[in-house]
């Protein structure tokens, strides 16, 4: 008779559950195995098992962050390709201020000891991909001028980059108007007739 399977993938879920709750509240500099396996009500064996070690629970955190940020990016699409890509940074802008730490993890996971593995690219590369996108319709609609899209991909992604850390820092310039600075990095890459 076959053992029953202690560690399924409904115990994973939880775990995993678990890891980014208490990254998202207090960081990842905040997660520990035993913390996490007695929030899930099942012990440290558990999560070895399941992610092989604390960076394996972390790097899983990282993917569900960037799943959650796809989500959030793929909300809701315009089929004006202007309004759509304006969505995008302001669903971008919104999801990294109401997730402020896994935010960070997303874009600090080398300096949290994480190495990359396919998984993460992979993750990384979903999230991105709305914008890449709406780069390329916006070029094939005639609406931005005929660039790389990598490189109009790079210049948005940069400007509502900066803008969710500056405003999550508290150090966006008082008055000034984040809708018409990020317009203008649109508008920058328009065709002109």
């Amino acid at each position: 008779m076959a053992r029953p399977k202690v560690h399924t993938d409904e115990l994973s879920e939880r775990l995993l559950e678990e890891a980014v709750h208490i990254v998202g509240e207090r960081g990842v500099s905040a997660l520990s195995v035993r913390d996490v396996a007695r929030a899930a009500g099942t012990s440290t064996s558990a999560v070895y098992s399941l992610f092989g070690n604390k960076e394996g629970l972390i790097r899983g955190v990282l993917v569900a962050a960037f799943d959650s940020f796809a989500a959030a990016q793929e909300a809701d699409p315009s089929e004006d390709v202007a309004a759509n890509l304006s969505g995008l940074g302001v669903r971008y802008v919104a999801w990294a201020l109401e997730h402020p730490r896994l935010y960070e993890l997303m874009f600090g996971e080398t300096l949290a000891g994480i190495a990359s593995s396919q998984e993460t690219e992979a993750a990384s590369a979903r999230a991105i991909a709305p914008l890449r996108q709406g780069v390329r319709s916006a070029i094939e609609s005639g609406l931005f001028r005929r660039a790389d899209v990598d490189t109009i991909v790079a210049s948005l992604w940069s400007q509502v980059h900066g803008m969710a850390m500056l405003l999550s820092s508290g150090r966006f310039p008082a008055g000034a108007d984040p809708v018409a600075a990020a317009t203008a990095v649109i508008d920058g890459w328009r065709r002109r007739i």
